[in-house]
């Protein structure tokens, strides 16, 4: 897709116009993923103040990622139909408002309804970014890199402010989490202009035609899966764990360190010296060794806290390759393989907590973990038959070239 040249309303030379811009969307997609880490280590708290159960608590990341699973197939286009930039626009300012409002709530399914409407603006703002970026910086893996480092750096910056403003209570990281969104608002309507012409509105049925194509499908199914275990570890683990709401966010903060390291440096590195799909079959199967130890080795809890940290490294890796894998075997303009791919992983991902407090009341606090290890070895079951379609598709891109 030939994305529309990006200028800003400064008098700076275009690169220097693009360059500001450039950074202005990336950090607000940091600020807007601190906003998923954010809610991590007050969960405990939420459920002993609101008198919830785990499945209750976790309605909280359900509907704020079913709400994204579903508006991510309009997505692209709602931004064809109004301009890339005043989605973003929209969008921020959509998580702003509920993010207060979640804040100001007063029950489980005044929360739950709240991080639905959360879920919309970050349905509207996260894929949009990811197009704006890649026309910004006008190569696709350069842009995811820095895409998946800013939501790396937001998860981990989003626990260690939830743990610090949550030891105080719980509602205030959802008001410094409105704050921040204000600010990303800002910068954003400042530093980012698109000129008036608009993309051509495409069928929604074009997102379902994408997984026609086998490689693409795979990269899909593969994401649901893998997203699956990574929503259960980041929305379940807080509950098992038994930490304070200052540990919880301490642990997360160090996770998401990792998960950002593992998005750009390592995974740069890897994806130059190896074929994708062997990268993918490497830190899936680190994973499902991780979710067996976390859950049922027999050790103390701060060394189950050790692998959980350590696992960010395996999590960013992935989240880095199966991104810059559904924009480059896709063949396909860019905003729809985002939202194809976008559907795909949300989806698994909104399935994850609620899921996991329901397994964890039934059949014990360990048992999630164990659909976890399933849900990821599944995945390299289907990386594995699909290894050398991808790896092919993936050549033939001409983004790439």
């Amino acid at each position: 897709m030939s994305s529309p040249a990006l200028t800003s309303t400064t008098d700076a030379p275009p690169d220097t116009r693009r360059t500001l811009a450039g950074w202005a969307v990336t950090a607000a997609c940091l600020i807007a993923f601190m906003g998923v880490g954010v809610v991590d280590p007050i969960l405990p708290e939420i459920g002993h103040q609101l008198g919830a159960t785990p499945t209750q608590v976790e309605l909280l990341f359900t509907t704020y990622l079913g709400v994204m699973a579903i508006m991510t197939l309009f997505a692209g286009n709602i931004g064809a139909r109004l301009g890339r930039r005043r989605v973003a626009l929209i969008g921020l300012g959509l998580i702003a408002a509920f993010a207060l409002a979640c804040g100001l709530s007063g029950s489980i399914p005044a929360l739950a309804l709240f991080r639905g409407g959360w879920g919309l603006g970050s349905a509207l703002f996260t894929p949009t970014a990811l197009v704006l970026l890649l026309a910004l910086i006008g190569h696709a893996e350069k842009a995811i890199m820095r895409y998946e480092a800013a939501i790396g750096l937001g998860m981990s910056m989003g626990p260690l402010l939830g743990g610090l403003l949550g030891s105080h209570s719980w509602r205030f990281p959802f008001f410094g989490a409105a704050a921040l969104m204000l600010l990303a608002l800002a910068s954003v309507a400042t530093l980012v202009r698109v000129p008036e012409a608009r993309e051509p509105v495409r069928p929604v049925s074009d997102v379902f035609r994408a997984y026609r194509q086998p490689a693409f499908l795979a990269v899909g199914l593969t994401g649901l899966l893998y997203y699956f275990g990574f929503f259960l570890l980041l929305g379940y683990t807080p509950l098992f764990l038994h930490l304070s709401t200052l540990g919880l966010g301490l642990t997360f903060f160090g996770w998401g360190l990792l998960l950002g390291l593992g998005s750009t440096v390592l995974a740069e590195r890897l994806l130059h010296a190896l074929p994708a799909s062997r990268v993918v079959l490497g830190a899936l199967a680190g994973l499902t060794a991780l979710f067996v130890l976390i859950g049922f080795a027999p050790v103390t809890v701060p060394v189950k806290v050790t692998f959980v940290i350590l696992s960010g490294t395996l999590f960013g890796l992935m989240n880095a390759t199966l991104t810059t894998l559904s924009v480059e075997v896709s063949h396909m303009p860019r905003a729809t393989a985002t939202s194809a791919y976008n559907f795909l992983r949300w989806l698994g991902a909104a399935l994850a907590p609620v899921s996991s407090g329901l397994i964890a009341e039934h059949l014990g606090a360990p048992v999630p973990y164990a659909f976890g290890a399933a849900a990821v070895a599944l995945a390299v079951v289907i990386t594995a038959l699909a290894a050398r379609g991808i790896d092919a598709a993936r050549a033939s891109d001409p983004h790439i070239h």
